[in-house]
């Protein structure tokens, strides 16, 4: 099943912002769709244009934007202020956690700033060729972490407490966070799981020109293929990513239906009027 056949309505073209995305058009395992203009990832909003800006208040009509980040990377890179925006602070991970997701080092380094890429090529020195169990952690973590937990809690009853107009929710690169905040309430809107793995690895599509140039500059540098490999694992996403922290909730919950009732507090009854406000 592809795009087209789905009607998802996928990527936002904006200037600045290339991993925000509408989930319009995913279908539920029982035929419905969710609605277009109402439920969007992304990740940050720093750099965004004034164009940008004006295309999702007026075309995609933004009404609240959810932001995953610590409060030093909300400080070190502010949202852009949207008039009659609700912007709401909601940090999955605490900040001595979220240093082992690399996001912030990650964009900088995209940005081609090089003290950014020297830390880069620090952490990913310190992971000894092994950038695997690196983020077979970080995605325990982020369904485990009882922060990560109670913070994915508040982001479901954020959304069935927002207006009619559009959710927006980011961290920083739009890909470890908002994956996994993604995957969970697609799940709880009865999206199967073949549709939720395809959007979550299409994050790759938006960024792999960048990391590309990213890996091919560490590669100049060192002269270390691997080390650039490694870099390239933890600037992407893979299936195994999602899989693995399925995979970690169902070892310790049995289930992700019953993970998502005992531990955030999304009940059967709630799952129904996410699906009721957010389904056609």
């Amino acid at each position: 099943m592809n795009e087209k056949n789905t009607g998802f309505v996928g990527r936002i073209k904006l200037e600045k912002l290339h991993n925000t995305r509408d989930l319009g058009g995913l279908r539920t395992q029982d035929g419905k769709m969710i609605l277009p203009n109402r439920l969007i990832r992304s990740g940050t909003l720093y750099e965004a244009t004034g164009e940008d800006i004006r295309i999702l208040s007026d075309r995609c009509g933004l009404g609240t934007v959810i932001d995953f980040r610590t409060a030093t990377e909300r400080k070190q890179k502010p949202d852009p202020d949207m008039p009659g925006v609700r912007n709401i602070f909601n940090p999955i991970l605490d900040e001595k956690t979220v240093g082992i997701t690399f996001e912030e080092e990650e964009q900088e380094a995209e940005e081609g700033e090089p003290d950014a890429i020297k830390s880069i090529l620090l952490h990913a020195s310190s992971l000894g060729g092994k950038p695997e169990t690196y983020v077979d952690r970080l995605y325990e973590d982020l369904v485990l972490n009882d922060h990560a937990a109670e913070s994915y809690s508040r982001f479901f009853d954020l959304l069935l407490e927002a207006d009619d107009r559009a959710v927006l929710w980011h961290c920083t690169a739009g890909k470890d966070r908002v994956g996994v905040g993604t995957a969970l309430l697609l799940t709880a809107l009865g999206v199967q799981r073949e549709t939720i793995i395809r959007d979550f690895v299409k994050t790759n599509d938006y960024v792999i020109a960048q990391v590309n140039q990213t890996c091919s500059l560490i590669e100049q540098q060192t002269g270390d293929k691997g080390l650039a490999d490694c870099v390239r694992v933890l600037f992407t996403v893979s299936e195994a990513y999602i899989l693995r922290a399925f995979s970690a909730i169902e070892q310790s919950y049995g289930t992700i239906d019953h993970y998502l009732s005992e531990r955030l507090f999304v009940t059967p009854e709630k799952r129904n009027e996410l699906r009721a406000k957010f389904l056609a």
